[in-house]
């Protein structure tokens, strides 16, 4: 019960910090729905000149296979009719650049209003909204190994924030979230948060493990990271509570990693 409780009061803890006030969310809300109906009607629009620019090439396409069949036509004919089909060729490429414009005008704004909704998230929702950009042009490997090889190569040269969320990808994956390695990314995804100083964080991924993988190979260590983060938040119950949870497998590193950090405690 003690544990449950300690896990309940760093969410309320996290939660809290979350908070803005009612009536910034209220206004946010207000102009984040004007953009989005902006956006939509802009792009009917875009829709329906886009329906009218493909009748009018399939009209220009029949008009020259007419021109180029037909052998009833004098020599000024043709011309006279190659020069308005240049004209209404020229007409319908300045409909599409403007098409374009608008588009690439409609993207920048969606852009922008994810930045600015991503931005009440702090820093940490601002740079993860960019590296999921950066990371959705990244190719990713269809192999379990290299995938979990990948997002390591991130977490091994402290991008954490791209290895977290390609170890969500990892765990999300249907195929691999009960394998062997998605507690262990869950683990990382923890370290990742704990290498960081967001100890609140830290717990939050810990404790997964012990709700979606209560019998894995990792569950000693994620209780003596629990112990950890808890005793670096200065709550020494709730530490030593987790360690000595972790310190039972005493046949394993994390059990004994447990222990002496225990016996560290109680020397305090």
């Amino acid at each position: 019960m003690r544990l449950a409780h300690a896990i309940l009061a760093v969410v309320a803890l996290v939660a809290a910090t979350a908070c803005y006030p009612i009536w910034l969310g209220n206004d946010l809300e207000d102009r984040v729905l004007a953009l989005e109906n902006a956006s939509r009607e802009t792009r009917d629009e875009l829709d329906e000149s886009r329906r009218s620019i493909e009748e009018r090439l399939q009209k220009l396409e029949q008009t020259l296979d007419n021109l180029v069949k037909s052998a009833t036509r004098t020599t000024a004919e043709v011309a006279a009719a190659t020069d308005e089909l240049l004209r209404d060729m020229q007409r319908l490429r300045g409909q599409l650049e403007e098409m374009n414009y608008r588009f690439e005008e409609v993207s920048r704004r969606f852009d922008e209003l994810e930045r600015r909704v991503a931005a009440l998230g702090g820093e940490e929702a601002l740079r993860r909204l960019e590296t999921e950009r950066m990371l959705g042009r990244l190719e990713r490997p269809k192999d379990k190994e290299a995938f979990f090889k990948l997002a390591k190569s991130y977490f091994d040269r402290k991008d954490y924030t791209a290895a977290r969320l390609l170890f969500e990808e990892f765990i999300a994956n249907p195929r691999w979230k009960y394998d062997d390695r998605a507690p262990e990314a869950q683990i990382l995804i923890g370290d990742s948060h704990f290498e960081e100083g967001d100890y609140r964080a830290a717990i939050l991924a810990y404790q997964k493990v012990r709700e979606t993988w209560p019998k894995s190979r990792f569950l000693p260590d994620a209780l003596l990271k629990l112990g950890l983060s808890f005793d670096k938040l200065g709550m020494q119950k709730e530490a030593v509570a987790f360690l000595k949870e972790a310190a039972k497998f005493s046949g394993q590193e994390a059990g004994k990693k447990a222990k002496a950090k225990l016996a560290e405690i109680q020397k305090r």
